[in-house]
């Protein structure tokens, strides 16, 4: 069984992102209190004053990959749960569900396991477990992931940004083994911004909550939230066919 030390969480994100900082650590506030993990905020030169959130300042960056990589040689932890800066919690997250997890993924030597449904082909192995082909598409896919660190470092190239690494990383994972998903997502959240522009649909939630945020971001049009409502729909009867069927 892994200690609680070994293990902490990286929100990716940058200082051109930092109005969403403050409406993100309140839906951790409100729906992980009980997180006993350090939860790292990778940040250039910005040094915010938050209550949960702990900077990570790495200065000058090359890419999304770069300010990871930085980032990740900065902790002393072997394992890390990745997120971004615009996934914001909607409900209480289950703390003692995703120890479980992250002890299953350590004691059975995963080297990587998704706390979301995958949309990787693969085969079931077990209660909500899943086992992605060495091969297959989006193995390497950075959502709610839980990473052995050095592995994560080993894929990480310092010039590619995060879509190069989900498509050129995703050819190198095809040489490392032991990677798993859940076969449900784990994690309640929404994806608040796409594009560099708030979803509209995420930020009304995210408001119906009570949490504040910057006004001064933009918004995607009506037909480009309509169309990214499509998309995540047939995400999501993809995902339940592969799972049924495998």
């Amino acid at each position: 069984m892994i200690k609680e030390k070994d293990i902490a969480i990286i929100i990716s994100t940058f200082d051109g992102a930092k109005d969403l900082w403050k409406p993100l650590e309140d839906t951790y506030k409100r729906f992980w209190s009980d997180c006993s993990f350090p939860i790292y905020l990778t940040t250039n030169y910005e040094y915010p004053s938050l209550e949960v959130f702990m900077p990570l300042v790495i200065e000058k960056e090359k890419s999304w990959s770069d300010n990871l990589i930085k980032s990740l040689i900065k902790i002393e932890e072997d394992y890390v749960l990745l997120t971004f800066d615009d996934l914001f919690l909607v409900d209480k997250v289950d703390n003692q569900e995703i120890k479980k997890l992250m002890n299953i993924a350590v004691d059975r030597g995963y080297n990587y396991l998704q706390f979301y449904r995958s949309i990787s082909v693969g085969k079931s192995v077990g209660g909500n477990l899943f086992k992605k082909l060495d091969s297959a598409k989006y193995k390497n896919s950075t959502i709610w992931s839980f990473w052995k660190k050095e592995v994560l470092i080993s894929l990480l190239k310092e010039d590619e940004n995060a879509w190069e690494f989900e498509v050129k990383g995703n050819v190198r994972s095809a040489e490392i083994a032991s990677f798993y998903s859940t076969k449900s997502n784990i994690i309640p959240f929404v994806n608040g911004v796409i594009k560099g522009r708030w979803n509209p649909v995420a930020k009304n939630k995210i408001k119906n909550l009570g949490i504040e945020i910057c006004t001064s971001r933009k918004s995607l049009s009506f037909f480009e939230s309509i169309k990214y409502q499509f998309r995540d729909f047939q995400f999501n009867v993809y995902t339940y066919i592969i799972h049924l069927i495998y």
